[in-house]
């Protein structure tokens, strides 16, 4: 991609944009990001989290502006700031979360979630969920009985285990089972989820670039899970984070030279697009104008 080319940036949050321990977005990329918006490049969040967390956590990133798109619900939902609509697509009916539910029905310790009137609603809540409670500022409910989940449709389902080998075990189980028109993938170690296959992120990001006609190939992509996946491949250059997941990385079209606790996403936008920081100034480059670690 040429550097005069680039005119929207889009990313995934946990691994990729934010640091790992705080989930906090660090000083050197948050003084890149700025730095490019002023000059015009748009930027978006694409993640698996409803929009309307993504836009309230957005703003303890303390960035000089507001991101200009929201992909969330892996692609369900899109919050378009620029046009200022917000439009989702290809919910799981009731018959596909009653199916995901059982298809679980014998491993009792996975814990079923979805997202519903803003709540988190799942099996039982544990210290998994009231960290999730933490992070997403959204209380949790806790069925009665099973039917409640599939009471209505939702965006996707949630499957969370304790440990990454059990979330690979039900992964191995869930791809062999699923219908065509469902997918099942990993976007954490310990968090499978199933969505309606038709839904992904790259589908949402080809919908935003049609809607404010901007070439595909003008578009870069940061991702690290399985979810991201189809967005590395539809935007003009896909990055995969080094500290992403295999499949990722082979869904990509380059790997970034550092990782998400240093500063991963914003180092390889400025040492590849050098071009485009004539004048930038932060107090993380050195003398030389080369990254300072400051961790």
């Amino acid at each position: 991609m040429k550097e005069q080319d680039l005119k929207l940036i889009i990313a995934d949050i946990d691994g990729t944009l934010v640091e790992d321990s705080t989930r906090t977005m660090l000083p050197f990329t948050r003084d890149v990001l700025n730095f490019l918006h002023a000059k015009g490049i748009l930027f978006g969040i694409a993640s698996g989290r409803p929009t309307d967390e993504l836009s309230r956590n957005s703003l303890q990133y303390h960035l000089d502006f507001e991101p200009d798109i929201f992909i969330g619900m892996n692609g369900g939902e899109v919050d378009d700031r620029i046009s200022h609509q917000v439009s989702s697509c290809y919910p799981l009916t009731p018959e596909d979360i009653q199916f995901s539910i059982e298809l679980f029905k014998d491993y009792p310790e996975v814990n079923p979630i979805l997202y519903r009137d803003h709540k988190l609603v799942c099996r039982y809540r544990d210290e998994l969920i009231k960290g999730t409670e933490s992070r997403s500022g959204k209380s949790s409910h806790v069925v009665e009985t099973e039917e409640e989940f599939w009471s209505e449709e939702t965006g996707k389902m949630m499957f969370r285990t304790k440990t990454a080998e059990l979330c690979s075990e039900i992964e191995a189980h869930a791809k062999t089972r699923v219908p065509a028109h469902l997918a099942a993938f990993k976007t954490q170690p310990t968090l499978l989820e199933i969505q309606n296959n038709s839904v992904n992120k790259g589908v949402a990001l080809k919908q935003v670039a049609t809607q404010h006609n901007i070439p595909i190939e003008s578009i870069i992509a940061f991702g690290d899970a399985s979810n991201d996946n189809e967005m590395l491949r539809d935007a003009g250059l896909g990055v995969c984070m080094i500290n992403g997941l295999k499949d990722t990385k082979a869904a990509s079209d380059v790997l970034s030279d550092y990782n998400c606790n240093e500063d991963g996403m914003a180092r390889y936008l400025y040492d590849h697009f050098r071009g485009l920081f004539a004048g930038f100034e932060s107090q993380y480059l050195d003398e030389n104008k080369e990254y300072k670690p400051y961790r």
